[in-house]
């Protein structure tokens, strides 16, 4: 492999000055190690063998991307640092080709490739000395010789090489246009050598692909590359992209008046510029723009309303599939529903209420059902009921929730297997679908899925269109709960469209057995504040004066008297549910504080503002197919390995590897969002209420930490916060169809995707 162009001058250095401690250096040396790296935000310190003194220098700046072994030629400040001293402050380098044996061997066996360690590393030099980059670059076909050395292998091997090779140029050309180091890393690591071609293509993709670089960075990136800014490239993307934020504030469409406002605003230009830019994004299939669902003389002004592509086929295909079971009726399960129940109450010894006893038989009878009902009202009891009952006539049950938490609490409280609807679905994260579908159908007589108040429009698709017509679905929820993190309102829309056989579950069993945490979570449903229990409850309410006294309180709560007087774990037990992770009181700073008081002294990581520490608890927030760990999974941090970048994660099922860049997939976990408790259940719950979370103060976030209690609940904070929260039912509206659309299937006059207004 040829070097890079050289654009600094050969090593050089200019004395140091009286009125100056720091001197211009230019040099060319090895990597030999990192001392320190952070690749979220590019920083790293190196020791690196400078090739004109052959004496090591620790030089800091941008380059964690950069692998042991590397030659570099760089520029910079050197200085002596009071505390770590001599070193070079980086302003500016180049990779270049390692030029000897030892420096070709060392960066092969960096980490280069997953499987190619010192000893294959050591073989491959061995075999083609200093001519090994030039072989793996352009004869990759020799390397077949080396034992160890499979095609893939090979083939990643010259990918890699190649992607060092260019990496510079890439970097160099994004800090050229205005992108710091750490976006410009982002960046690569996104898009690899080919980063410079597709920016310059299309800066606006960074906006939806690139975390960190929001449409506004985009924005004027496409402005440094000369889009003007009444193109028509740029008002396309500023739709689309407003489209996408309203997506993830629950919304599966906007009205076109609002999506003209809120670009308008966006891009401070006239609505007008961006109205005459719809009917083309239609036509070409980057957006969908009809008439909103349901008949038009309900509509007072039935003006046409947008969606993205992905969400519109979505909510219609997830309206047409819940119809096609819907014609059915009645379940083709060989199961007579009233003889069942009496069965199952006979051989369980259990009398059950008129409510479940209607569940049951709805379930056995209907082709979809829904139960719903708040905490303690027998939900579970009326899912083992179909477990024992499909299990007794030998027919086939599948269990399933949205997220690995709730699918082991299904498990676990059922007796029966259970996973999660990716892993049922059978998702394949090279092609990025689901194997499962309509013409590859799940196999069963019943599927129930738990959790139902968690289903997002898309992923209620995805699950419909594998559901076979001879299979009875029953959907299990809580609709008081929050909605689900996706876009769309899918159990609340089902149960408001009239259509499906649905129990609403109201009697409490849980509170016969003392349970404080039921009766005050039913109360809130009523608007009813909650009171502080006495000895032996299991709901508290500790008041503080403010955001600092709250802060203070659940700090000792956690740490000291919960797990004096209940004897609970605080490690493992007690989990702090926060309205929000910023502010005085918000799960990152709580997280800070936790960490400080239950895991001091231990080496740690930061990536994102979230320090990492060996002993930490965390959670997974992003389903990882490759690990098989899933969103909602809580492990623990076991070893991190500075040197190498690397965590070490010990799950349930198993301890897993995480190179520092994936830690985004974790977040500690002492203290977490009320939505990403969501499917999940805490032997205790502790919770901030104060002002300080104003906005996000209402009753359903409120209902959900609750609800995740099983033990121990204790609110901490101000009573005028507590009074608002319980006071303030407005969810928020969302723009969702699916309610309509299944009224309209019903009617026979459903409006489709295709079918655009004029204009």
């Amino acid at each position: 492999m040829p070097p890079l162009p050289r654009l600094a001058a050969p090593p050089t250095a200019t004395p140091m000055t009286k009125d100056s401690d720091e001197r211009d250096v230019t040099l060319t040396g090895t990597i030999e190690r990192f001392t320190f790296r952070n690749p979220d935000t590019g920083y790293a310190v190196v020791k690196l063998l400078d090739e004109a003194t052959k004496a090591p220098v620790t030089a800091v700046g941008p380059m964690a991307e950069l692998k042991e072994g590397q030659r570099l030629v760089l520029s910079g400040k050197q200085s002596n640092h009071p505390r770590f001293g001599v070193q070079v402050k980086v302003e500016q380098f180049e990779a270049i080709a390692p030029s000897t044996e030892e420096g070709i061997e060392a960066y092969l066996a960096s980490g280069l490739v997953k499987g190619i360690g010192p000893a294959t590393a050591e073989k491959i030099v061995a075999a083609f000395g200093t001519d090994t980059l030039r072989v793996i670059e352009h004869e990759p076909d020799r390397l077949r010789g080396i034992r160890g050395l499979g095609k893939k292998k090979i083939d990643d091997l010259g990918t890699a090489v190649k992607a060092q090779k260019d990496l510079q140029n890439v970097m160099v050309f994004l800090r050229t246009h205005g992108l710091g180091s750490a976006l410009a890393a982002r960046i690569v690591r996104r898009y690899g050598a080919s980063a410079s071609a597709l920016v310059q293509a299309n800066p606006y993709r960074l906006a939806d692909e690139v975390v960190g670089v929001g449409f506004k960075i985009a924005d004027r990136l496409a402005g440094q590359l000369g889009i003007a800014p009444e193109a028509p490239e740029r008002l396309d993307a500023a739709l689309e992209f407003m489209l996408g934020q309203a997506s993830k504030d629950g919304h599966c469409f906007l009205t076109e008046d609002e999506l003209l406002r809120r670009t308008a605003e966006l891009l401070a230009c006239q609505e007008q510029a961006l109205r005459v830019r719809l009917p083309e994004l239609a036509a070409n299939g980057r957006i969908v723009r009809q008439l909103p669902p349901g008949p038009v003389l309900l509509h007072d002004d039935p003006r046409p309303i947008v969606y993205p592509v992905t969400l519109a086929l979505a909510e219609d295909g997830t309206a047409r599939a819940l119809h096609r079971l819907l014609l059915r009726g009645r379940s083709t399960l060989p199961i007579k529903p009233e003889a069942a129940v009496a069965w199952f109450e006979r051989t369980s010894g259990m009398e059950l209420p008129e409510g479940q006893q209607q569940a049951l038989v709805r379930a056995l009878g209907e082709s979809v059902s829904v139960v719903t009902g708040g905490p303690g009202v027998g939900k579970t009891t009326i899912v083992r009921a179909l477990v024992q009952v499909l299990a007794q006539k030998q027919q086939k049950l599948l269990l399933a929730a949205p997220t690995g938490r709730a699918a082991k609490r299904l498990e676990e409280s059922t007796g029966h297997a259970a996973c999660t609807l990716h892993r049922l679905l059978e998702w394949n994260p090279m092609g990025g679908g689901f194997a499962r579908g309509e013409d590859n159908p799940l196999e069963g007589q019943m599927l129930v899925v738990d959790e139902a108040s968690m289903l997002d429009i898309q992923l209620a698709y995805s699950l419909l269109a594998a559901v076979p017509a001879g299979m009875s679905l029953v959907l299990v929820g809580d609709r008081n709960q929050l909605p689900s993190v996706g876009p769309g309102n899918v159990l609340a829309d089902v149960l408001a469209s009239g259509r499906v056989a649905t129990t609403a579950l109201t009697r409490i069993f849980r509170q016969q057995q003392g349970s404080e945490i039921v009766r005050v979570a039913h109360g809130l449903l009523a608007g009813v504040v909650p009171e502080s229990g006495g000895e032996g409850s299991d709901f508290y309410f500790v008041e503080a004066k403010d955001g600092t006294h709250a802060r203070a309180l659940i700090r000792e709560l956690v740490t000291q008297r919960i797990p004096r007087r209940f004897h609970l774990d605080p490690q493992s037990d007690v989990q702090i549910l926060c309205p929000m992770y910023r502010g005085e009181i918000g799960a990152d700073t709580l997280n800070r504080d936790l960490q400080d008081l239950l895991n001091p002294g231990q080496i740690e990581v930061e990536r994102n503002g979230k320090r990492y520490r060996t002993g930490d608890r965390v959670m997974q927030i992003k389903n990882d197919y490759d690990r098989e760990v899933w969103n909602g999974d809580v492990g623990r941090i076991t070893h991190i390995d500075t040197g190498a970048a690397k965590a070490f994660v010990r799950f349930p099922e198993g301890e897993h590897e995480y190179r520092f860049e994936d830690l985004g997939d974790l977040v500690p976990a002492y203290a977490i969002s009320v939505h990403r408790a969501q499917g999940s259940e805490y032997a205790a719950v502790v919770m901030p209420v104060t002002t300080d979370h104003f906005l996000m103060l209402k009753r359903s976030l409120l209902y959900t930490a609750i609800t995740r209690g099983k033990k121990l609940v204790v609110l901490v904070g101000t009573r005028k916060a507590l009074e608002m929260a319980v006071k303030n039912d407005d969810d928020g509206h969302r723009n969702s169809g699916l309610c309509e659309r299944l009224r309209d299937l019903l009617r026979g006059d459903g409006v489709r995707p295709e079918r655009v207004p004029p204009g």
